[in-house]
């Protein structure tokens, strides 16, 4: 070690804070450029000053001299900048980034720093140092001319030194006229300066000189402060120690210092290790509980509990904002346009979206090679450009967002796109496809033929990107990761690159179903719901649209993947296999369906009285994957896959289930794929099924809970059902939990709110759970009885209840319809906020559905508001032109006029184009809500959830009201 400093740990503690302040000034200084003459620029200078002069203090302080030497300069020009003794010039930032650069460099090999070469770095800063000093001599010589040779010498000196700025510099001009002595121009110079509250400073040594660990321009500021047995800092950006907080009328002192430490991430990855054996055995645990032994049980819930929030705590050491990756392409991007002689900006968005640090660091490599691909080979030279009637500038442009529970990334360049002209070219001359191959691929998939290995469209190499090496390379980099990759191109507007990646490797929830003999597992995050058919409906209800089967579920038509094909091939489906599986099920579902209306005997066909699908979600489209069973939800420990398996992209890897046994994890996105699944085909006009529906069908669920009553729940209110143990139910307070995946769960018993008969207690019953609640409870029921899809009219006047929807006639039978909101309400007031206050207001409600029309108008009437009716957007209009309402809450799609033409035409010249709107829709995606905010609607609800509604219209009808007055 050249350094005069033996204590290595101190020496760690310096070379870890430096690259910690190094993260963000690099930054800061590209920053230079764009913010010259604005408000940001001094305030920039002065990070980067800050900065400089803390790395320059620390290293005297432990001998690296060189180091010393390059922050001094870079110190200095920075202090001139600051005082206005400098101003931006064309090559002062890539100085500075040389200075920054060379103490990166340094750092990463502090050992042997003091022997690095500096010399051209420092002539580089010094060019812009000796530029600032000759602009003040100047100013002195006009003056006066007398003892010029020595002013000059003293005053380089004073100011290639000092970090006080001369902001008085009249104090000095005058200083020299009246005594042109040395002594006078510093004495005035330091007057000035503490006049301006800058703390008197020593006379400086010249510039480079201080090379014995200390300058004594900074005398009063000890620079081993970080450095102490006590630092005074622990990480780029903590706060100091502050001297008192408030706490009523007592002070105290508040030591922040103690609210960070440094963790390698070893131990980190080793905790992460235990705490997924921890979920095994805690899982092996579950299997084997004694549920006879009440203390047996309390200790596995307990486990169980103290598992998940370890887990939970763990993963959250481990995320790190992308930013921190996002962030360093500023400078690859500028440096490249100016190698390259192209203007490019770098866009960034979604930096503060965190993900683990393993997957973090594994994308730097990839992450880099895009970036410079984009700048190479996708952004063209400024005069191409124009010429395609763009501007100079280009854009790159990198996203980052959470979307079903994964980081989604997308790398966007407006640059001249991906010709798949050449790329089919490339893949014949390198014989990777045939014509036939390529003739029958689509567009889209002939761009994807970049990734393949050695696939390249470069002339010839470059040192800016490619080097010989593919996207095939970016690609099994996001793979191993557990992500996907796609590619979109547009010739002459751009390329798409999106890469999807799991926000941990670690520990995931995941649905287990079983398909033959084997177990799969379907991680959470890409479950919407699951859906079970029996007896007639496993033929009746599945429909075929084209070459894919689709189930009809809540008016929209859902592809469905039966997951034993996938299975039984280990290449993807072609159009002729898929269209083939179609018509065979088809074929077998007419001969069932015949045979229970009498006929067809002949040919005897058996299909199972039941069919589980998991209707499941990728890339905002849903499909219904078939399963043999579902076992149910399970934490997993994710271990990798064979790469044998990996390739046909079907698992996104493995995991040791309780009993020991293995499962493979399903890569729903993959499964899609592999299958062909034709979301189009299954995209069926909305608007015409609903302008020719002459019924109000709904689904819902019939049940028991006493022996007396049939009840009904409408399905769509419904997230799902649980089958519990009644022996597992906890009384406390008067009340009746439950614990549910790790939370406690509020049990409500209908008749303790409801005047029916009486639950009988089974060793097991069902919860229901409904949708979008805000506190977790279930409704209690002792017998589950059938999923019907029925026309429902319901009867508000028969039997009056609160706590019901109204009645309807079911198979012959008087059906009790449970409002589970109005039940939960009575059962727990204080969840829900208190309506003293609200604004009331008269509300015109357009819906088509008279299902839906009594179920919101009973909602809104409930709250006090008076609610008018209109099945349509033109009888809407019509009322609107009757009366004068305060809100208008409609529904998107209806017969005659729909929502959409409903509000433009309102927008458009009703007497009340002003009135608030809501529209309250079952579509759930960001088009639709892009849709209706377009038409004019002010808020945008989901029918499912009543809560949210409610709040939207008081919170509308209140600030309409305040407007007015």
């Amino acid at each position: 070690m050249e350094s005069q400093f033996e204590d290595s740990s101190i020496l760690d503690d310096f070379v870890t804070e430096a690259k910690e302040h190094l993260e963000t000034v690099e930054e800061a200084v590209l920053s230079l450029e764009k913010q010259a003459g604005s408000s940001g620029f001094l305030e920039a200078v002065n990070q980067i000053f800050r900065v400089v002069h803390t790395i320059k203090g620390t290293a005297g302080f432990v001998g690296l001299t060189k180091l010393q030497a390059v922050a001094h300069s870079g110190e200095t020009l920075l202090s001139m900048l600051r005082a206005g003794e400098l101003t931006m010039k064309p090559g002062l930032v890539d100085a500075l980034l040389g200075a920054i650069d060379s103490i990166r460099s340094m750092i990463d090999d502090v050992a042997n720093s003091n022997s690095h070469n500096i010399t051209d770095v420092v002539a580089r800063m010094d060019t812009f140092i000796l530029g600032g000093v000759s602009n003040m001599v100047a100013d002195v010589e006009k003056i006066k001319d007398h003892h010029a040779e020595k002013v000059v010498q003293r005053l380089d000196a004073f100011v290639a030194s000092t970090s006080l700025s001369l902001d008085d510099t009249n104090s000095v001009k005058a200083a020299v006229v009246e005594e042109p002595s040395m002594d006078c121009i510093f004495a005035a110079a330091k007057a000035a300066a503490e006049k301006d509250g800058v703390p008197a400073k020593a006379e400086p040594a010249p510039p480079h000189d201080d090379t014995s660990g200390t300058n004594p321009a900074y005398a009063g500021e000890p620079a081993a402060a970080n450095l102490s047995g006590n630092p005074a800092t622990k990480g780029a950006g903590q706060e100091k120690p502050g001297f008192v907080e408030r706490r009523g009328e007592r002070t105290e002192f508040v030591d922040r210092r103690q609210e960070t430490i440094r963790i390698k991430l070893s131990i980190l990855d080793e905790l992460m290790q235990l705490a997924g054996e921890l979920v095994l055995v805690r899982n092996q645990q579950l299997l084997s509980e004694d549920r006879s032994n009440p203390t047996s049980r309390a200790n596995i819930q307990r486990l169980d509990i103290v598992t998940s929030e370890l887990q939970e705590t763990i993963m959250a050491t481990r995320m790190q904002p992308i930013g921190n990756l996002f962030n360093r392409f500023t400078r690859v991007v500028r440096d490249l346009g100016n190698k390259l002689g192209k203007q490019i900006e770098l866009d960034i968005s979604g930096a503060d979206v965190e993900l683990d640090n393993t997957i973090l660091e594994a994308l730097t490599d990839p992450m880099t090679h895009l970036v410079r691909n984009s700048c190479d080979h996708g952004i063209e030279l400024p005069a191409d450009r124009v010429k395609a009637g763009k501007k100079e500038t280009g854009r790159v442009s990198l996203r980052a967002y959470h979307r079903s529970g994964q980081i989604n990334i997308e790398m966007i360049d407006d640059g001249k796109g991906i010709n798949p002209e050449v790329i089919r070219r490339k893949a014949l001359e390198k014989g990777l496809k045939t014509e036939a191959e390529l003739a029958e691929m689509a567009e889209k998939d002939i761009v994807s033929l970049i990734l393949l290995p050695g696939f390249s469209t470069a002339e010839k190499l470059s040192d800016v990107s490619g080097r010989g090496v593919g996207m095939d390379v970016v690609k099994t980099g996001i793979e191993r990761l557990g992500g996907t990759l796609d590619i979109e191109s547009h010739v002459g507007k751009g390329s798409t690159v999106h890469m999807r990646l799991p926000l941990t490797l670690a520990i995931i929830p995941c649905l287990i179903v079983m398909v033959g003999k084997y177990r799969y597992a379907i991680p959470q995050v890409n479950l919407e719901e699951l859906v079970c058919l029996y007896d007639k409906d496993v033929a009746a209800k599945i429909e075929c649209a084209g070459d894919t089967e689709v189930y009809r579920l809540r008016d929209k038509l859902l592809p469905i993947v039966r997951l034993d094909e996938v299975l039984k091939r280990n290449k993807p489906f072609t159009p002729a296999e898929r269209s083939a599986i179609t018509e065979e099920n088809r074929q077998r579902q007419k001969k069932y369906l015949a045979q229970l209306d009498g006929g067809g005997a002949d040919d005897e066909v058996q299909l199972p009285r039941s069919l589980n699908f998991i209707v499941v979600n990728v890339l905002n489209n849903s499909f219904g994957l078939v399963v043999d069973k579902v076992i149910g939800t399970e934490e997993i420990v994710v271990k990798p896959v064979h790469p044998a398996v990996k390739s046909l992209g079907c698992y996104a890897g493995s995991t040791v289930m309780g009993d020991g046994r293995v499962a493979l994890i399903l890569d729903v996105q993959g499964v899609a794929r592999h299958a062909g699944v034709n979301f189009d085909a299954a995209k069926e006009s909305v608007q015409e099924r609903v302008a020719f529906r002459t019924t109000d069908t709904q689904r819902v669920l019939l049940f028991k809970s006493g022996p007396a009553e049939q009840l009904a729940a409408p399905l769509f209110t419904i997230k799902r059902i649980e089958s519990i143990k009644t022996e597992n139910i906890e009384p406390i307070g008067g009340r009746e939990y439950i614990t549910i995946e790790g939370q406690s769960t509020l049990i409500l018993r209908p008749d303790r709110y409801l005047a029916v008969s009486p639950a009988a207690d089974k060793k097991e019953m069902f919860l229901i759970i409904p949708r979008m609640a805000r506190h977790p409870f279930g409704v209690l029921v002792s017998q589950l009885l059938d999923t019907i899809e029925t026309t429902v009219e319901l009867n508000t006047q028969s039997y009056v209840e609160e706590g019901l929807l109204g009645t309807a006639i079911i198979n012959d039978k008087m059906t009790l319809f449970l409002d589970i909101d109005s039940l939960v309400r009575k059962a727990e007031p204080g969840w829900f906020p208190s309506t003293v206050g609200k604004t009331a207001g008269a509300i015109l409600l357009v819906e088509d559905s008279p299902f839906f029309r009594g179920l919101v108008k009973k909602y809104l009437e409930t709250e006090g508001y008076d609610v008018s009716t209109a099945q349509n957007g033109q009888e809407g209009l019509t009322q609107l032109e009757k009366r004068d309402f305060d809100l208008v809450i409609s529904d998107i799609q209806m017969p005659v006029m729909d929502g959409l033409a409903f509000m433009k035409h309102l927008r458009a010249g009703n007497r009340q184009k002003d009135i608030a709107a809501i529209a309250l829709t079952a579509l759930n995606n960001e088009k639709d809500r892009a849709s209706a905010r377009d038409a004019g609607f002010d808020q945008y609800e989901l029918k499912m959830n009543r809560e949210q509604l409610l709040h939207s219209v008081a919170a509308l009808l209140s600030s309409r009201a305040d407007s007015r007055c």
